[in-house]
């Protein structure tokens, strides 16, 4: 299912915004799960007239997975996902993040057992350059499928544009501006241009949309979304979820490891590690994990704010051992279990949208410091 915001989407950061003089209302960089989750279940509740907050327990057990960014072409719709953060650019060239291993003597406050992650060669002496913060899921599909791609160039922009608005009210008597109602507003314009310099030629403007995969059924028609009720298009189809390729599966049987990376921030038991440092039976080596990103809301049974949690952002890179004692058959099942999954630990954030994850390849192997 596509939501194409029609105005700049806010989706606020939680700060104040009250009507004092020069307030400005902030945008996220990107939508939360429980944002659509909400906008979806209210949308759905309207539509069954469903009265709310009565029926809240069964609405919230409506489900879904996302949302990620998908991009409009002559083709079609094309799925974007955030960038992994073990992918690191020095210079012109793309560099994997892995496990190492301590040297001699050497600690870390890291839980035990957790390894650090680094470069594998720290000859490298560029200066990190910055990643475009999507990636065309062709990009990343090569990056799950190989351990350390040579010549690897992602392809990807920098998502949603953000769009400031600067407002005033007027003086219905003189048509002038009432002093001190000044404020601005930051949203994100689901649209990028391209700049043509070419005599006679316009840029092109490429068409951005959210993708969400409900459990049940898709919406369609006009909806407000986000802040200041600003309108949405609710359409059916758009890019379905990628199946599991059996090359990836094939190297999961083979080394018995996986890299898991989050598409959509995760709430985790263990703060940025999962209930008994496990996803489904495999076992944490080590991560790789952005700042936390704080997350509240409005409880719809309630009635009332929810508490702040801090949740395991997009992009955060988890590295894994599978069981030794499982078979071919186990393993292909927890790939089943996990692949496009919500992992978060608690029952209703899966059903939120928090933790959605996809699978790349790892050999298992902890580089040497002075290897890597």
């Amino acid at each position: 299912m596509l939501i194409e915001p029609r105005d700049p989407l806010i989706v606020r950061d939680g700060r104040p915004f009250t009507n004092n003089p020069g307030a400005r209302a902030k945008s996220l960089p990107f939508p939360l799960p429980q944002t659509l989750a909400g906008a979806y279940r209210t949308r759905r509740a309207l539509l069954k007239e469903f009265p709310l907050p009565e029926r809240a327990e069964e609405v919230l057990r409506w489900g879904l997975r996302g949302p990620l960014l998908a991009e409009g072409g002559q083709g079609g719709w094309r799925l974007m996902v955030p960038r992994p953060l073990d992918a690191l650019k020095l210079g012109e060239a793309v560099y994997p993040l892995r496990p190492l291993k301590l040297p001699q003597g050497a600690g870390t406050n890291l839980p035990e057992g957790l390894y650090p992650v680094g470069l594998q060669s720290p000859s490298l002496k560029e200066k990190p350059a910055p990643l475009e913060a999507f990636w065309y899921w062709e990009s990343f599909l090569k990056w799950l499928l190989e351990d350390a791609p040579e010549g690897f160039s992602p392809e990807g922009h920098g998502g949603p544009t953000p769009e400031t608005r600067t407002h005033v009210a007027l003086d219905p008597t003189t048509q002038t501006a009432r002093e001190g109602f000044l404020f601005q507003t930051s949203g994100l314009e689901f649209a990028r241009g391209e700049r043509a310099f070419a005599q006679g030629q316009l840029g092109r403007v490429r068409k951005l949309a959210l993708v969400l995969w409900p459990d049940g059924e898709e919406l369609e028609g006009v909806f407000p979304l986000g802040g200041e009720r600003r309108l949405a298009l609710w359409r059916k189809g758009g890019p379905g979820v990628p199946p599991l390729p059996e090359e990836l599966l094939e190297t999961l049987i083979r080394f018995r490891a996986a890299r898991i990376f989050f598409l959509t921030p995760a709430f985790l038991e263990g703060a940025y590690l999962p209930k008994e440092r496990a996803f489904g039976g495999a076992s944490v080596v080590a991560a790789l994990v952005g700042r936390p990103q704080v997350v509240s809301g409005w409880d719809l049974k309630e009635g009332k704010p929810k508490p702040s949690r801090r949740a395991v952002p997009a992009g955060s890179v988890y590295f894994v051992r599978l069981s030794e004692a499982w078979d071919k058959g186990e393993i292909r099942a927890w790939a089943e279990r996990t692949w496009f999954q919500n992992l978060s630990d608690g029952e209703q954030d899966r059903r939120d949208g928090f933790g959605l994850a996809a699978l790349g390849v790892w050999d298992g192997k902890l580089r040497g410091w002075e290897e890597a």
